[in-house]
């Protein structure tokens, strides 16, 4: 428009000054002007089509964008639709699995519980009594023992003495309640079978006494006739003393009293024999076995390549029937008893009783704990071991087992403490084997045992009421030293 109006004012300017110019410059000069006009027409024209064509352009970009976002946001929408189909159909999934494993679930999350508990309570009855025992002592001894007994089973071919079978581990240090601090003694009872051409016939003594305190063992001779080329032996009862003469003497003549045995040539003849054992084993010079007098029994310290010194102490038994009552060397009081007398013995019954007690329970020497606290706390007052361990039995079958772990350590002492209150003030402590229905299956008595009367221990406290006073006393003493025990740790 500029350059239209610029051409126009030259145009009226050249038309005023044309009368100096001739015909054929004012001519060119309107040709001129046509042919800007024209060319200025064009250019708008241009301009115009060019703007067409630009929002032609921008209608053809944005239009297309404008459907992308759409198709964009229904996309979305569908993919999220789907998503949250898939999870609703896996949580369905997994609520159905779940209430048919509900249970299963349950006890699996219970047992690290469970086991967790178990872990505090007995760290709880550790704190107030940790467990220590001798039992990798006493299988070493047990198996040092087996094969010295081997030994004199090998040296006593062709004799008469009574054949030594492999050794039954009793007394505390076996049951584990020995006190750790303690030198233990390792008591072992070897059972005694006897020799070819001899029987073993057990005398009670007392009838209706039981266990019976009097009881010895009658040697008999036997019969062998007909069977001499195959035991290798003349019959003693029917042979005469020229045929007898290369033959080993007989047991009567060797170790018995008026034809029964006797305990203390026992206990010497088996001194010099394990000694003789000991010796054909050819053990490094370190190595030592000294054998003390004892007269019913074989005492002995073993040294080992370390010098470690084990005592031990040997019993000398003979099986009743086939049960696991014993007639025994065993010193049952102070006093000289006959050497020819051999008390009925329970030791092997109550090794038997706590093992079987141990293979029922989940804790299997959770009884240890309570006998050493008992043991301890016992010292040097009239109550013994053994009227102690009888209770603890008595209460082991009452009480069920899992009511002993260590959380129910403090309730559980204070129930033997209150029963030995119990049985003090009636006077009466029933022996555990000896009428008792509650023994064990697994524990073989003889039928004497479980068809008699109960036997009383505390039979001495009946007539007795300054004894019974004294034992009161001695149960608040007991109390005392298990409160200071728990308190102070002494």
């Amino acid at each position: 428009m500029a350059l239209a109006f610029f051409f126009a004012l030259l145009a009226q300017r050249v038309s005023f000054v044309g009368d100096e110019l001739d015909a054929e410059t004012l001519e060119r000069m309107r040709q001129r002007e046509v042919f800007l006009q024209e060319q200025m027409t064009q250019q708008w024209l241009y301009i115009e089509n060019l703007e067409k064509s630009r929002m032609g352009i921008r209608a053809l970009l944005f239009s297309p964008l404008s459907y992308w976002k759409i198709w964009n946001v229904i996309l979305f929408l569908v993919l999220l639709f789907c998503f949250t189909r898939k999870i609703y159909k896996k949580f369905q999934d997994i609520r159905s699995s779940t209430d048919e494993e509900s249970s299963v679930s349950k006890m699996e999350q219970q047992e690290p519980e469970q086991q967790q508990e178990e872990e505090e309570d007995l760290l709880f009855a550790d704190l107030i009594w940790p467990v220590r025992t001798h039992q990798t002592n006493c299988r070493e001894v047990h198996l040092l023992f087996s094969s010295l007994i081997d030994i004199c089973q090998n040296i006593l071919v062709d004799t008469f003495y009574p054949v030594p079978e492999c050794p039954i581990g009793v007394g505390s240090v076996y049951e584990g309640w020995y006190p750790a601090e303690n030198i233990p003694v390792f008591c072992l009872l070897v059972p005694l079978m006897a020799p070819h051409g001899h029987v073993f016939r057990l005398d009670l003594g007392t009838t209706g006494q039981l266990p019976a305190r009097n009881s010895r063992i009658r040697v008999h001779l036997e019969c062998t006739c007909g069977r001499e080329q195959q035991m290798g032996m003349r019959c003693f009862l029917h042979s005469s003393k020229k045929q007898l003469r290369n033959q080993h003497p007989s047991l009567l003549k060797e170790l018995c009293t008026d034809s029964y045995l006797d305990v203390e040539k026992t206990a010497r003849w088996f001194q010099a024999l394990i000694k003789d054992a000991w010796d054909r084993m050819r053990f490094p010079e370190e190595c030592e076995l000294n054998v003390e007098e004892s007269g019913r029994s074989c005492r002995l310290s073993v040294t080992d390549f370390y010098k470690q010194v084990f005592l031990v102490n040997i019993l000398f038994g003979v099986q009743q029937d086939n049960t696991d009552i014993f007639l025994s060397s065993q010193e049952i009081e102070a006093g000289k008893i006959p050497s020819t007398t051999w008390p009925q013995s329970c030791a092997v019954a109550e090794v038997k009783f706590f093992q079987h007690v141990a293979t029922r329970a989940e804790e299997s020497n959770f009884y240890v704990r309570y006998m050493q606290v008992c043991a301890y706390i016992l010292a040097g007052l009239n109550f013994s071991t053994c009227e102690l361990k009888t209770m603890l039995m008595q209460l082991l079958t009452a009480i069920p087992l899992e009511s002993w772990q260590g959380k129910y350590f403090l309730q559980r002492m204070d129930d033997i403490l209150h029963y030995l209150r119990c049985c003090v003030e009636v006077n009466r402590l029933n022996h555990f084997f000896i009428g008792n229905e509650d023994v064990p299956a697994e524990i073989i008595l003889p039928q004497e045992f479980r068809a008699s009367k109960p036997l009383n221990l505390f039979e001495y406290l009946v007539n007795s009421p300054v004894r019974q006073k004294q034992a009161l006393e001695e149960v608040d003493e007991l109390q005392d030293r298990l409160a200071s025990l728990l308190i102070y740790g002494k």
